[in-house]
């Protein structure tokens, strides 16, 4: 196998970024990167996806990882994730060595799992301000991912997706779930403790509130149960009219949200407060400080740690990103070498305390149940849109007759996306907005 044969291999298998955000793998292995990188940090706290992955399937994910590596002419491979991981490790370490793969231990901090931060601590490279690992000659995948590529490479493609479900529910558990499974079901599996509940798909920092019938996709991983009066839940609530009146009128300058900013301390030209000053001062402030709204990872540190007041620099510079990108307005890099600032050193953000700061310390310690196989459902529901790109195509029609595996909506064609198949036997039910299959 050469390079165009993998890239294949993992543009059939529908194969996206399983960290969050969805951008399909192929696409990234057909460019020119000299180092290929693991990342297993998983530092949203409650989710432990990665680390069973990690821990069950170590040597499908070295063996992965080191075939990215030759087949993509790489010149090395490295292994990122957290240093407190001593069974996952434990585990790894002989196919480290047996593949010739870097290990990089990684500190119990948040964000530690952000690829721009794992690029700088793996390779002391600092990736520019509006771009990406590439910028810097290296390439970063999650673990899941390239467990997903080396399925590829045997023909597999990706029809499930694992996942943490937990918060206030009787039985936390880790699996691997039928992509288009029914969020419903794997709480009802679960055991809701409480009958009003509020879904956060993904993590507690970056995760998003959805509705019970939400379907699982490419990029989900997690399922959070939460009651709709705990801070998660009002932080996302707050309408965003109301978090910019608050913004220019509330906002007391005092920093904490720069100074506690992960892009900003990679020195990245970003500064949350000097946004937040130019909301109660429109027009008045240099155009760059808005502009550079743009370059927020969303990573809700600002919001969730930082900000003694409450305030959410998060979702303003989400706000202002969405109308820049309806403009056609873009960040203009300033240029010259990136150079993170050495006070990064001193304001890290440890897990346990962030979690302590969330106020999810009583599901923090909590290590969910691994269960190996859930109940097939009766019906999948595939979003046409998995991850990063333009919707998928669907190949099927009303009243087909589908097998497990069998391709079902395509990448559409000159563009960026991904294939679909299905996760279970069964007949198309619908097309339209998506393929509906059941049983």
């Amino acid at each position: 196998m050469d390079k165009e044969r993998l890239v294949k291999a993992v543009a059939d298998a529908g194969v996206v970024g399983a960290g969050g955000g969805g951008f399909p793998a192929a696409v990234k292995l057909a460019a020119d990167f000299e180092h290929y990188i693991a990342n297993g940090a998983e530092c949203e706290p409650l989710l432990h996806k990665d680390i069973e992955l990690m821990s069950r399937y170590p040597e499908q994910i070295a063996e992965g990882l080191a075939m990215v590596r030759d087949l993509a002419g790489a010149q090395a491979a490295y292994f990122a994730s957290k240093e407190k991981y001593a069974a996952i490790w434990e585990r790894i370490n002989p196919y480290l060595d047996k593949y010739d793969i870097v290990p990089k231990f990684l500190e119990d901090i948040y964000p530690a799992g952000d690829e721009f931060e794992v690029v700088w601590r793996v390779l002391g490279r600092a990736i520019p301000p509006g771009g990406i690992p590439l910028a810097v000659g290296a390439a970063v995948n999650n673990v899941e991912t390239i467990y997903n590529i080396r399925r590829a490479l045997d023909g597999e493609p990706v029809i499930t997706k694992f996942l943490t479900v937990t918060g206030e529910v009787e039985r936390p558990f880790t699996a691997p779930v039928p992509i288009g499974t029914e969020f419903s079901e794997l709480i009802e599996f679960a055991k809701p403790k409480i009958a009003d509940f509020v879904v956060i798909e993904g993590g507690p920092m970056m995760g998003k509130i959805v509705p019970p019938d939400e379907v699982v996709k490419k990029t989900t991983a997690g399922i959070l149960i939460l009651p709709p009066e705990h801070k998660l839940v009002r932080h996302r609530t707050m309408p965003i009219e109301y978090a910019v009146r608050i913004a220019a009128s509330a906002c007391m300058q005092c920093q904490s949200c720069t100074d506690l900013c992960p892009r900003h301390l990679l020195g990245h030209p970003i500064e949350p407060h000097k946004i937040m000053r130019s909301m109660a001062m429109p027009l008045s402030m240099p155009v760059e400080w808005m502009t550079a709204a743009m370059l927020c990872s969303e990573c809700g540190v600002c919001e969730q740690f930082a900000c003694p007041m409450g305030l959410s620099p998060r979702k303003i510079n989400a706000e202002l990103k969405r109308k820049f990108r309806e403009n056609g307005v873009k960040f203009q890099p300033p240029g010259g070498e990136t150079v993170p600032m050495p006070e990064r050193e001193f304001r890290k953000i440890p897990s346990a305390r962030l979690a302590e700061r969330l106020g999810i310390l009583d599901y923090y310690h909590i290590r969910p149940e691994f269960i190996p196989a859930l109940p097939e459902p009766g019906r999948v529901k595939l979003v046409l849109r998995q991850g990063a790109g333009a919707p998928s195509v669907p190949v099927v029609k009303v009243g087909e007759m589908v097998q497990k595996g069998q391709l079902v909506a395509s990448a559409p064609p000159n563009s960026i996306g991904a294939n679909i198949h299905s996760p279970i036997d069964g007949t198309v039910a619908s097309t339209v907005d998506a393929i509906t299959i059941e049983r």
